[in-house]
C-alpha cells in the first residue's frame, strides 16, 4: 500500500490468543449503544488488530479543553481590579478557561429596581466574542471604604427603606459612617430586595450557554460566607439556608457554587449539616477560598490549606469544584511561595506550587484561579511549565491506552478504546467519539458515538475504562485500506477535546491518526 498513509509505520499488535489480550485489559469492557451503555465481558476476538498508543503519549502538551482550566478574577473587590493591560496577556495563560466577575450588588442596582446591566454586559460580550466563559459571584458586604458601592455593597438605598445593619471594619468601633455597611443578611427588608435583584438577574443570565457558574455571595466579607473583617457576628443556619433557597427558587439551569465557609461559619453542627445536605439534594457545589492563605497553611498543612475536604469529596462525583487561590500579591516577599526558611510553607518543607497541587487533587478541582494579574501569575517560579501542569491535572485528562479493531469489521462493525481519566475529577458533561476512515482516493466515512464517558473516574492506581462501541456504518465498507483517526468532541461547545497525544498525529480538524486498517 503506497505511504499516503503517513503512520503506516505504527506498531500493530495481533492478539492471536484471547488470553493475552485479558492480561493487558481490565476484566470487563464496555458496549455502547447510541445513548445506552450496557455492562459485558471482554472478550478479543482472534485476528483482531490494536493499536498501542501509549508510544504517542505526550504529558507536556497544553490541552485547552471544554469545562475545565484556569479562571481570571476579572472584577475583585471593585470594578477596576485586575483587568488585563491587553486581551492577550490573559489569553496567553495556557488553558484559560472563563473570567470570575466579582462585583457587589450596588454596582448593578444603584437604584432600586433600575438596573445597570451594562457593567458586565460589556465585559461578557467582549469575551465571550474571544473564546472565553463567565462565571458570577455578586456580593452584599465588601469591605473598602471606597467607592460608594464598595461601603455600601448592598444599595445604600435598601439601608434607607429600613434595612437592619451597621457600620463595621476589623479592629475599628462600630457605628462610625464612614465603615462599610453590613446588613443583617436575615432582616426582611434585606432578604425582600435582594430576592428582587436575584430575580431580575437569573431571568436575564440563568441557563446562558456561557455561563460556566453562579457562586452564591450574598453572605459575608467579600461574599465568603464569614464576616471575620466586620462584625464578626456569624449568622445563623436558619439565615443561610434562606440565602440558599432563595437561589435555587430563581436559578434553575446553571451550577450554583458555594464557598466552603458559608457552610462551617453556622454556628451549630446539626445547621452545618442541614446546609451541606440541601447542597447535596439540590446539585450545588463547592469552592474554597483559602488556598495558601498564611493562617490555613499553618492550620491546616497536612490537608495543603484545604480545611474542609470533605464537603468536596461528598460532591465531586457530580458536579465541578472551584479552588481559589490566594492573592498573588502576599506570595511576591520574603521567599514566601519558594518555602524558604521562616515562611509558614517551610514548616511543611514544600513550596507554593507543592501545596496547590495538592489542594488540586485533594478538591478535585475542575476550575482553578490564580487571584491576580495574569501576567504576574506567568512570571512566578515555576511557569509555564506550572501552569500546563496545572491545566491538564485538574478536572478530566483523558488518555485513549489502545484501539482495537475486529479481525472483519464489516460484519462485527465495532471499535474497541481503552481509556484512563489521569485528572482529579470526572468530566460532567457527556462527550462524543468520532472515528474516521479515509480511503486511498480521499473519501472519508465519520462515526460518530457516544463517549460514555462520564463514568470514567480518576483512580490513584489509574485504571482503564475498557469500552466497545458500535460502527453500523463499517457494515457497508468497501475493501481497500483505510487510515483511521479518532476524536473526542465536544456537542455542547462543538469543539474538540484534546487528547495528550503527539502533536504530528493531530489535523487540523482535531482527528488523531492512529494507524492504517485494511478491509478484506
Amino acid at each position: 500500500m503506497p505511504s499516503r498513509f503517513g503512520n503506516a509505520h505504527r506498531r500493530l499488535e495481533t492478539q492471536l490468543q484471547p488470553q493475552q489480550a485479558n492480561g493487558l485489559a481490565i476484566a470487563w469492557g464496555i458496549r455502547c449503544f447510541a445513548l445506552v451503555c450496557i455492562f459485558l465481558p471482554s472478550v478479543a476476538s482472534a485476528q483482531s488488530t490494536t493499536f498501542d498508543l501509549k508510544p504517542d503519549f505526550d504529558t507536556s502538551i497544553p490541552l485547552a479543553n471544554p469545562h475545565k482550566g484556569w479562571y481570571h478574577h476579572y472584577f475583585d473587590n471593585g470594578i477596576q481590579k485586575y483587568i488585563p493591560a491587553s486581551d492577550e496577556e490573559l489569553l496567553s495563560v495556557p488553558g484559560m478557561d472563563h473570567i470570575y466577575l466579582r462585583l457587589s450588588w450596588a454596582y448593578l442596582e444603584p437604584e432600586q429596581g433600575k438596573f445597570h446591566w451594562e457593567i458586565i454586559d460589556r465585559e461578557i460580550e467582549k469575551w465571550t466574542d474571544l473564546g472565553l466563559k463567565v462565571s458570577f459571584r455578586i456580593t452584599c458586604k465588601e469591605t473598602g471604604r471606597q467607592p460608594i458601592e464598595q461601603q455600601f455593597a448592598t444599595p445604600k438605598w435598601v439601608m434607607e427603606l429600613g434595612a437592619k445593619g451597621n457600620y463595621y471594619l476589623r479592629d475599628q468601633p462600630p457605628g462610625d459612617p464612614s465603615l462599610p455597611w453590613e446588613p443583617e443578611f436575615d432582616d426582611p427588608i434585606f432578604l425582600q430586595n435582594l430576592e428582587n435583584f436575584l430575580q431580575a438577574f437569573a431571568a436575564r443570565y440563568d441557563g446562558k450557554p456561557w455561563l460556566r457558574y453562579i457562586d452564591i455571595g450574598s453572605i459575608g466579607d467579600w461574599g465568603e460566607g464569614h464576616v471575620h473583617y466586620g462584625s464578626t457576628m456569624e449568622c445563623d443556619w436558619q439565615t443561610r439556608m434562606k440565602h440558599l433557597q432563595l437561589h435555587t427558587k430563581y436559578f434553575k439551569e446553571s451550577q450554583l457554587v458555594v464557598v466552603d465557609d458559608f457552610i462551617f461559619k453556622a454556628p451549630t453542627k446539626e445547621g452545618r449539616e442541614e446546609l451541606h445536605q440541601y447542597v447535596i439534594d439540590h446539585g450545588m457545589t463547592y469552592r474554597d477560598d483559602s488556598i495558601l492563605v498564611d493562617w490555613y497553611v499553618e492550620t491546616y498543612g497536612e490537608t495543603f490549606s484545604v480545611a474542609h475536604p470533605e464537603l468536596f469529596e461528598d460532591v465531586y462525583r457530580k458536579t465541578p469544584t472551584v479552588l481559589e487561590l490566594q492573592h498573588l500579591r502576599h506570595h511576591t516577599d520574603n521567599g514566601k511561595w519558594e518555602g524558604e526558611v521562616g515562611t509558614p510553607l517551610s514548616k511543611h518543607d514544600a513550596t507554593g506550587a507543592d501545596f496547590l497541587r495538592g489542594a488540586i487533587e485533594l478538591m478535585r478541582a475542575t476550575y482553578i484561579g490564580y487571584h491576580g494579574a495574569a501576567d504576574q501569575w506567568m512570571q512566578f517560579p515555576g511557569n509555564p511549565k506550572l501552569s500546563v501542569e496545572l491545566l491538564n491535572k485538574c478536572g478530566y485528562w483523558y488518555f485513549p491506552h489502545r484501539v482495537t479493531i475486529p479481525a472483519n469489521p464489516r460484519e462485527e462493525a465495532t471499535i474497541a478504546v481503552q481509556w484512563e481519566n489521569r485528572g482529579v475529577a470526572p468530566a460532567y458533561h457527556p462527550y462524543k467519539l468520532r472515528i474516521r476512515l479515509t480511503s486511498a482516493d480521499g473519501q472519508s466515512v465519520i462515526s460518530t458515538v457516544d463517549a460514555c464517558n462520564m463514568r470514567w473516574m480518576p483512580a490513584d492506581d489509574s485504571p482503564l475504562y475498557s469500552e466497545t462501541y458500535v460502527v453500523p456504518e463499517w457494515t457497508s465498507l468497501a475493501t481497500g485500506a483505510y487510515e483511521i483517526a479518532i476524536q473526542m468532541h465536544c456537542p455542547a461547545e462543538q469543539k474538540p477535546v484534546l487528547l495528550p497525544l503527539r502533536p504530528k498525529l493531530k489535523d487540523d480538524n482535531g482527528f488523531y491518526s492512529i494507524g492504517t486498517l485494511t478491509v478484506h
